[in-house]
């Protein structure tokens, strides 16, 4: 259960990090989203709103996520199946969103950059989780 307590550890640790970023602009300053994404429309006061409002409920996913991965660390065997989910939350919500994204016209090499923190989450969650179950059998 070692390596699925770490995996919670430092999944939790990363979440914890983007959301307090992502807060900063969500709560405190909508222009600082406007002067660090380049947007594939015009960005206008307006627009850099509704992009923050809209962006807000993920905000507060990565803080919920963020918590409880740190909750789940200290009792991983509890939380073994939530392992799983975040996995595939990192697949649908990670990988897929950041490749809709650079479809749609966001910038491919930001979301390709995450798109590899994504894999490597997924990789070592799925390896964590079955030495957790190997474990627990």
């Amino acid at each position: 259960m070692k390596k699925l307590k770490w995996w919670f550890m430092v999944v939790g640790a990363f979440y914890l990090l983007l959301a307090l970023m992502n807060m900063y602009f969500v709560l405190f300053d909508p222009g600082f989203a406007g002067s660090m994404i380049t947007f594939p429309f015009p960005a206008t006061p307006d627009t850099i709103q509704a992009f923050v409002d809209g962006w807000s409920p993920f905000a507060f996913e990565m803080l919920g996520i963020a918590t409880f991965a740190l909750w789940a660390a200290r009792n991983p065997r509890r939380y073994l199946g939530a392992a799983w989910l975040l996995v595939w939350l990192e697949f649908m919500h990670g990988v897929l969103d950041d490749l809709y994204l650079i479809v749609r016209g966001y910038d491919a090499v930001g979301y390709m950059v995450f798109i590899v923190v994504h894999i490597a989450i997924i990789v070592t969650g799925v390896l964590a989780a079955r030495a957790a179950e190997a474990e627990a059998a």
